[in-house]
């Protein structure tokens, strides 16, 4: 059954580069002539055009188009294919061309398992744009998990410990945090900021033994980095950051170039649009997304963090 619904979502590719059926499998066509009139004029004119490159096809393409269709509205999950189409669409044309050509020469359960790795090594790239750092995917990986395993450990200590922070603006930010994680990472880095490294130990006991766990997990490149601190709390701090930033970077994955458009248009200060209007193109994105990630953490946690900002 995964392997048709694969084949479905891959097929609609070879259609779409013929230039109509996804599209036109995507909307609510006109079914009347009175339809067809209620249409904006831009859309009458899109819709000829596609009737126009369907005539173009041979009666085998059409008949290709018009299977897949039906499969399509048969599937009972039309609304969630249709969505992938789209995504799987427009991630081929933000390719170019020759390397579109190659994926779509392939047969399909190659070009799944192609397009498998490519997205992943995607969101890889990406995931250590917004980090800025210098370790690798697997490191960065182990961290997140490692993080999210410690959060989920400690809930019950961190909201404990959430009842001895004083601050009114800190205290709201908490009372307003629904998600679990994002809440004992605010706790978390309060209570670093207002205490520093000297009750650590004693608030979480085992926490030489998950650090030791962790490093041991990770790559040389992770373990001279850590070693390369300079006492208990640049160490401390290296971890939680490392925690925080791949806890974020997650969760940014999602967030679509035209959020980060909107972004740039709206909430971008001059000083930061200026920069980034000065960068080589291919800088861009990656800067943007920084951009996007500093401005949406937390106030107390940015102060933790600037306070060891050469910690990498």
């Amino acid at each position: 059954m995964k392997s048709r619904w694969n084949a479905l979502i891959l097929l609609s590719s070879c259609l779409a580069f013929l230039g109509l059926p996804v599209s036109l499998g995507q909307q609510n066509l006109p079914r009347t002539v009175e339809q067809l009139e209620q249409l904006a004029p831009e859309q009458r004119n899109e819709l000829q055009q596609k009737k126009v490159r369907f005539d173009q096809l041979t009666e085998l393409q059409r008949q290709q188009y018009r299977d897949f269709n039906q499969q399509l509205n048969a599937s009972g999950r039309t609304d969630k294919l249709r969505a992938i189409m789209r995504s799987y669409t427009q991630w081929l044309l933000s390719l170019d061309s020759e390397e579109r050509q190659r994926i779509q020469a392939l047969p399909v359960e190659e070009r799944l398992q192609e397009v498998v790795h490519l997205v992943k090594a995607e969101r890889e790239q990406r995931f250590k744009e917004l980090l800025d750092t210098n370790l690798s995917g697997t490191d960065l990986t182990a961290v997140a998990q490692w993080y999210d395993r410690w959060l989920v450990a400690q809930t019950q200590k961190i909201d404990e410990l959430g009842k001895m922070i004083e601050d009114g603006r800190t205290q709201a930010l908490i009372a307003a945090t629904t998600e679990d994680k994002q809440r004992a990472t605010i706790i978390v880095f309060a209570l670093l900021r207002k205490h520093g490294d000297s009750l650590w130990q004693e608030w979480f006991q085992n926490w030489d033994m998950d650090v030791t766990d962790l490093i041991g997990s990770m790559s040389e490149t992770a373990e001279v980095l850590y070693a390369s601190a300079e006492s208990d709390q640049q160490r401390l701090r290296l971890v939680l950051r490392w925690g925080y930033y791949s806890f974020v970077a997650q969760s940014m994955q999602a967030v679509t170039d035209d959020e980060l458009l909107e972004f740039y248009r709206s909430e971008l200060s001059n000083e930061h649009r200026n920069y980034l209007d000065r960068q080589p193109p291919q800088q861009v994105l990656p800067i943007l997304r920084r951009f996007y990630f500093q401005y949406r953490m937390p106030e107390v946690i940015q102060r933790v963090l600037s306070a060891n900002s050469d910690d990498s």
